[in-house]
Parts: structure tokens; C-alpha cells; sequence
């Protein structure tokens, strides 16, 4: 058995890269921040998030919700701010003011919420921390970036991913247009200011300067939803709901949902999966008629999936190289193999509501006292 082998069957789960001395400091609280903040402390950082008194809190109500009464609390914010160090400061005070400038002053990295406005009425602006805390690498993070016509917007997830077009192409043509669930540009947001942040630090480890950067979740959709920016910078028109030949098509199971991303040239592959001769009609000839008849489209194919299991009809999909998977449940998640053998999910006990598991970081750190380290990616 190697060494790596025997980390992973001891039970372990190691992912703390960063020297446990590592301070980072969360001003303010939004999604973007609270996610970077949480994979920094999976890093091995102290994270400290402080919200000034009378600031919103932008986490806090986020469905689901777990607990019941004066001990109800979004799930989503248990995640997020798991393992981290609650603040609240009174700016207004001389007491407040310096217990944060104490902090700064302290910070490797701060991941700040909001616009430079925004904290300029905190009575805390942003050129005050960049000085207090020169050596640290800060990161300002937005919902529509620090200047321009939509800044002073209120911004959320669903806004995020309505103005950057990604909603222009989920859904079916006929029906209105569907979001992503979750939070998945505002998290983005907060992977690219996790890149940042690595990237600064790896910057002061070789110079021992400090660093700046800023993002934004109207830039992450540009980031995410590339496809838009390909095609208007080839000239191309660009794709909307219902023009991606047919797929993807959701359908159903014997026990759910399975989605089939299927492009023209995996049609004749997906005809050999479902078996039935309707396929071959003209209604379906080609891209433009299966977009056209893709609610007739679903129905011939759900005749042979109905039958088949979520894991039965990924495997036949998979075998052929066509790109479907099927639509996990919570239980789905809970209950994976790879997720179980990865140790992926950690143990809590919640104050008032009990003991649960939450999502780990999506990545193990294998060390070897013979040969360095090994960084292994789940």
C-alpha cells in the first residue's frame, strides 16, 4: 500500500495548505465573501467575519432553512460560515474603530463586501484599510463592480444571472425564463476571489508586498457563461432557449430525473440508448426539428427511460460518450459512493437544532513524510 493509500484508509481528511497562522479577516457579509472566507479556513486560516452594527447581512435568511422558532437559521449561512470567528462592530465607537483597526493591522487577507461607498459610510473607507493593512492581500468584492450606472443596485442571485444572459438560455423557448438553483454566480464570484487571494499571497511570499484586487458577480457570469462572449466576439448570433438542437432534454426515471446534453453528433448514439423507431421520423430529422418538437421529443424518450433507473441510464449514456447525468436529490448527494469513500461531508452539531454534516472542501491534501506533498483534487 503506498503512503497515499494508507492517509486515505486511515480516515483522515486533510485540507489545510496554508500555515495555521494565516489571519483573514471578512468585512461585511455576502455570499461571494462568506465562500471564500469558508474555503480559506479549509485552507487552514483563522477567518474573523465582522459585520458593523446596523449593516446588512445578506446570508442570513437564505433558504433552506433549518431549526424551528427563535433557533431558525439559513442552512446556506451554517455552511458558510462554519469554523469562522462572528464579529460584530460598532463603528460609531472609538472602542469599535479600534478593535477593527487592530484587526486590519493583523490581517494576511481581507476579503471585503460592498462598494467603496458603501464602507465609506461605515465611516471605514477603503483606501483607510488598504493603508492599515498594507501587507495584506485585500480583495473588494461587488455585485455589480465599484463604478458605473449599476452600482448603487441591489444585487442577488437572481438578478446576477438575469442581467449577465445566462437566463436567455436555460428553459424551454415557449416558457419563461428559468435560473440556475443555488447560488452558483455568486459562488463562482467567491472561487475568483479564492484565485485571487492564492495568487497574492504567492505574490507576497516572493516579494513580502501586499496586494489588491477587485471582482464582482456581474463579472463572474461574463466569466461563467463564456459561450456568450465566444460568440459575439466570432460574429455568430447568439443561442437562445430552445436552439441547441434538441438538448438538453430533462426526462423522467423509474425513480427521478435524468438530464440528456446531447449535441448532433451523439443523435445517433441517444436513438441506439432508447431503442424506438419514432426517432427516425422527420419531426426529428435534425436540430431545428427536434428544438421544434422537443416537448414530443421528451415524451418518445421518457417510453424507455420510465423504465430504467437514474444509475442504469447514466451508465448506458456514459458508455457511449454522450453528456447526461441525472438529477440528484439531496439524498443523492448524501449517499454517494465516491462522496462517502472521499469523506466529503463534515460532522456539526448546530446550537438549538442538532447534529447534521455539511460539505467539506473539494479537495484532499495527501502528505508523504518520504517524498513532500501530494495535492489530490476530489
Amino acid at each position: 500500500m503506498s503512503n497515499a493509500e494508507s492517509i486515505r484508509s486511515s480516515g483522515e481528511r486533510r485540507t489545510a495548505l496554508l500555515p495555521a497562522s494565516t489571519k483573514v479577516l471578512e468585512l461585511g457579509d455576502t455570499v461571494a465573501t462568506g465562500t471564500a472566507g469558508r474555503y480559506l479556513e479549509r485552507l487552514g486560516a483563522q477567518v474573523t467575519r465582522v459585520l458593523p452594527v446596523g449593516a446588512p447581512t445578506e446570508t442570513a435568511d437564505l433558504a433552506p432553512l433549518i431549526g424551528e422558532g427563535d433557533n431558525t437559521r439559513s442552512a446556506v449561512a451554517e455552511w458558510l460560515h462554519h469554523g469562522k470567528n462572528l464579529v460584530s462592530i460598532d463603528l460609531g465607537s472609538a472602542d469599535g474603530r479600534g478593535r477593527l483597526e487592530l484587526l486590519l493591522d493583523e490581517a494576511d487577507v481581507v476579503l471585503i463586501a460592498g462598494t467603496s461607498a458603501e464602507w465609506e459610510g461605515f465611516g471605514v473607507p477603503v483606501a483607510h484599510i488598504r493603508e492599515t493593512a498594507s501587507r495584506a492581500v485585500i480583495g473588494q468584492i461587488t455585485h455589480w463592480g465599484d463604478s458605473g450606472p449599476y452600482t448603487r443596485l441591489h444585487g442577488s442571485e437572481l438578478l446576477a444571472q438575469a442581467a449577465g444572459g445566462l437566463m436567455n438560455v436555460i428553459g424551454v423557448m415557449e416558457r419563461e425564463p428559468v435560473r440556475l438553483g443555488g447560488h452558483v454566480m455568486q459562488a463562482t464570484t467567491g472561487l475568483l476571489a479564492l484565485d485571487g487571494v492564492m495568487i497574492g499571497l504567492f505574490r507576497r511570499q516572493n516579494t513580502g508586498e501586499g496586494a489588491f484586487f477587485t471582482t464582482s458577480d456581474f463579472e463572474s457570469v461574463a466569466h461563467l457563461e463564456w459561450k456568450i462572449a465566444s460568440a459575439t466576439q466570432a460574429g455568430r448570433p447568439r443561442e437562445r432557449r430552445g436552439q441547441d438542437g434538441g438538448g438538453p432534454v430533462v426526462v423522467r426515471t423509474r425513480d427521478g430525473h435524468f438530464a440528456m446534453f446531447f449535441t448532433p453528433p451523439h443523435w445517433d448514439d441517444v436513438k441506439k440508448i432508447v431503442g424506438d423507431p419514432r426517432l427516425d421520423e422527420d419531426r426529428f430529422k435534425d436540430p431545428a426539428a427536434r428544438a421544434q418538437h422537443q416537448a414530443e421529443l421528451a415524451a418518445v424518450i421518457e417510453e424507455t427511460t420510465r423504465t430504467l433507473s437514474k444509475t442504469d441510464l447514466y451508465h448506458r449514456a456514459q458508455s457511449r460518450g454522450i453528456p447526461a447525468g441525472h438529477v440528484a436529490t439531496m439524498s443523492d448527494l448524501l449517499t454517494s459512493p465516491q462522496a462517502r469513500s472521499r469523506k466529503f461531508f463534515q460532522s456539526v452539531e448546530i446550537d438549538g437544532v442538532g447534529a447534521g454534516e455539511i460539505p467539506d472542501a473539494p479537495w484532499q491534501i495527501l502528505t508523504s513524510d518520504d517524498a513532500g506533498s501530494e495535492v489530490n483534487v476530489a
